[in-house]
């Protein structure tokens, strides 16, 4: 990427970041309801000291006049102060983020790994019954909710005694090794709701892209020269079909927060999804439009990943 491209791409971003916390803004303010319209209904909090923390956060201000506030309070590094959590924003987020990436990293190489080997197996048997068996488990993968999903393995993990729910057993006064396996334990399950929810996707891409690939002119004309089967499929197929693949790794990337969300939920996970739940169902503002934001930079990032993937695999890729 060149300099001017760069420039570019960052300007881009903070366009769609400026974009996404006004849009958020906006949404909320023609949200029926607010916080302090049900703190107002306990009858312990009067209506000055309600009235008071409408003023001093601004939520008596139009959607815009509170981008606005919102704006500069950022630029100087206070992301906001948590209504239900009586936090700062910036404390919240930076606890959790590292439980979401956690859970993440380890669903998604499980993930791709599975996807890839898969597709790998599928697309070399193209038309037998084991295509067709892996076509068919992930069309009913593909068509699951990620609630159904976890829902079930909640119930399998409980028949077998793995952990259903949070990061640890909370036992302090083990070792080191003993947390690390206790963490890797209640893992499993989260982890493996993820992975299901990518699998079939990553699966059928694979399969579709190495099919292309093995179709392409230069492939034929590699297996006319006498060039076996598993080499044409693991060298020269798969090497054309990561360059389609890259786009959907970017954006496996970026669905981070979108992907675990429901999975963080239902399994208690304390992780930014489970921080979005609680901001979102108890309007939490400014804690609902930093996740947001921080959905957006993922988003952004995972595209330019992506791009960058494809521009190295595929020198025919020109910047736009």
């Amino acid at each position: 990427m060149t300099l001017t491209s760069i420039l570019v791409r960052l300007g881009h971003a903070l366009v769609v970041m400026a974009l996404v916390a006004l849009l958020t803004f906006l949404l909320i303010d023609l949200t029926p309801g607010s916080y302090l319209a049900d703190l107002a209904t306990n009858p312990q909090i009067s209506a000055e000291s309600v009235e008071r923390m409408r003023v001093q956060f601004g939520l008596d201000q139009p959607f815009y006049q509170k981008f606005l506030r919102w704006g500069r309070s950022v630029a100087s590094g206070d992301f906001g102060y948590s209504f239900v959590y009586q936090r700062p924003i910036g404390q919240l987020i930076a606890e959790r983020l590292s439980n979401t990436v956690l859970l993440n990293v380890i669903a998604l190489t499980a993930a791709w790994m599975l996807g890839l080997a898969f597709g790998l197996a599928a697309a070399a048997s193209r038309g037998s019954p084991i295509d067709w068996a892996i076509g068919a488990v992930t069309t009913i993968l593909l068509a699951s909710p990620g609630v159904v999903l976890a829902v079930l393995l909640l119930a399998g993990a409980a028949r077998v005694g793995l952990p259903i729910g949070g990061l640890s057993g909370g036992d302090e006064a083990v070792g080191t090794v003993q947390r690390v396996f206790d963490v890797l334990r209640h893992l499993i399950v989260p982890a493996a709701a993820i992975a299901l929810v990518w699998f079939p996707a990553i699966a059928r891409h694979t399969r579709a892209a190495l099919i292309a690939a093995l179709d392409a002119p230069y492939v034929l004309g590699a297996r006319s020269r006498g060039v076996g089967r598993r080499r044409l499929l693991l060298v020269h197929a798969l090497r054309e079909a990561l360059a389609p693949l890259s786009t959907l790794f970017g954006l496996s990337l970026s669905a981070v927060l979108s992907a675990s969300l429901v999975v963080e939920v239902v399994m208690a996970w304390p992780g930014i999804g489970q921080l979005a739940y609680d901001a979102v169902f108890k309007r939490d503002i400014f804690l609902v439009v930093d996740l947001a934001q921080l959905s957006a930079i993922l988003l952004l990032i995972g595209n330019a990943i992506g791009d960058v993937f494809l521009r190295r695999l595929d020198p025919r890729v020109v910047e736009a």
